[in-house]
């Protein structure tokens, strides 16, 4: 009698499956078809190969099939977050804001476990993740308020730290890679370096929750050997890197092209135009302070002798 051979083990690599194989359509028609076989809508972690020592069952069954699904990351590149790509798909995604305060998540929490109640019950219950669960029965009163301190690294609650500066003394590379690569499962994909940037006109969830997210600001001072900080604290975390890596030689070429479009250097409102086409202006004010100050180190018109 023949014993059939064992499938390969998973095994994560750069490109798995066919290069650009996947787009919107074929994605929202892999999410129909895996809620009709498992009976509910993929979670973001179903589709990843992370931690697959403790992986649950339908995380063990999309790294058996792979690469009949996409990943994760995959979904999120093309729709840009988890949520949008269940909505396009017609299926129930997860929200993200609650009518309960924090406190009284936690309160439930311990009240389920109390029950006998498994953390992932809890989970769906309260629309969190299983990791948010351990989080809220591993509170601890904030010396504060009182208020429950559900962020392991965090002495005091989200409420009497909030708009908090960080600081280099603050956070280590360690804690950094454990920040991007828990960003990274929340929303399957890094942060981008402006949502870890501070703004009082528009604020948005780095604000929300400070400090439980370094700023983009103290990542760079961490990794400010590396001629693109930011990206090397990706990388660092092993998170996957979307956006182009622009070397001084690339961005003098992309100054010198536009000089000879225009025959002019760019000005700051050319960076938003169809006109320039460089990086955008986050990185030239990452790297440079200003579009000015790269034209100066970079640009192609050679200095009038004095």
């Amino acid at each position: 009698m023949r014993i059939a051979a064992s499938p390969a083990p998973y095994a994560p690599s750069l490109h798995p499956g066919s290069p650009g194989r996947w787009d919107r359509d074929s994605i929202v028609d892999a999410l129909g078809a895996w809620a009709n076989e498992v009976g509910r809508a993929p979670r973001r972690q179903d589709w990843s190969g992370e931690r697959p020592q403790s992986a649950a069952p339908a995380q063990r069954k999309w790294m058996r099939e792979h690469p009949r699904w996409p990943s994760s990351s995959c979904v999120a590149n093309h729709f840009g977050s988890w949520s949008k790509a269940l909505q396009a798909a017609d299926l129930p995604a997860r929200c993200l804001t609650f009518e309960e305060s924090v406190a009284e998540r936690v309160e439930t929490a311990w009240r389920l476990a109390a029950a006998g109640h498994t953390l992932r019950t809890i989970a769906d219950q309260l629309g969190v993740s299983v990791s948010s669960v351990n989080n809220y029965l591993r509170a601890h009163a904030c010396p504060d308020c009182g208020g429950p301190v559900t962020n392991p690294r965090a002495a005091r609650c989200r409420t009497c730290t909030a708009h908090e500066p960080t600081t280099p003394r603050a956070w280590k590379r360690d804690g950094v890679r454990e920040a991007i690569r828990e960003w990274q499962l929340e929303h399957g994909r890094p942060p981008r370096y402006r949502e870890w940037t501070p703004s009082r006109t528009e604020p948005g969830r780095w604000e929300a929750e400070s400090p439980r997210w370094p700023s983009a600001a103290v990542v760079c001072e961490l990794y400010c050997e590396h001629g693109d900080p930011w990206n090397a604290a990706l990388a660092d975390a092993g998170a996957e890197i979307r956006f182009r890596r622009w070397s001084d030689d690339a961005i003098r070429a992309a100054l010198a092209g536009f000089w000879a479009r225009t025959a002019r250097a760019p000005e700051a409102a050319d960076l938003r135009t169809e006109a320039w086409q460089g990086p955008t202006a986050p990185t030239i004010r990452r790297r440079y302070g200003t579009i000015e100050r790269a034209w100066d180190l970079l640009g192609p018109v050679p200095v009038s002798p004095g």
